[in-house]
């Protein structure tokens, strides 16, 4: 089971926090491609939001002929901006 919560680094170092939370983004997006259904990727669409919003919009748009139709709508839904 996946849990939703993500703790952010707070070393004191931003630039630290900033890269350590993009290696747990780069490490975890891979699973939002291979969601088997809506409720799956959701969940993940969640998870990566909770660590790096922008990241993951720009994921989503490098990615989007990747994604099944029902996820991209629902990805479509979270962000006013095109993907």
């Amino acid at each position: 089971m996946v849990t939703l919560s993500y703790t952010h680094a707070n070393t004191g170092n931003t630039m630290h926090d900033y890269f350590a939370a993009l290696t747990d983004f780069t490490m975890l997006a891979p699973r939002l491609l291979q969601a088997k259904n809506a409720q799956s990727f959701q969940i993940w669409l969640d998870k990566l939001e909770a660590i790096d919003r922008r990241s993951l919009l720009l994921y989503l748009r490098k990615h989007k002929n990747e994604l099944k139709e029902e996820h991209l709508k629902i990805a479509q839904r979270r962000y006013v901006e095109d993907i």
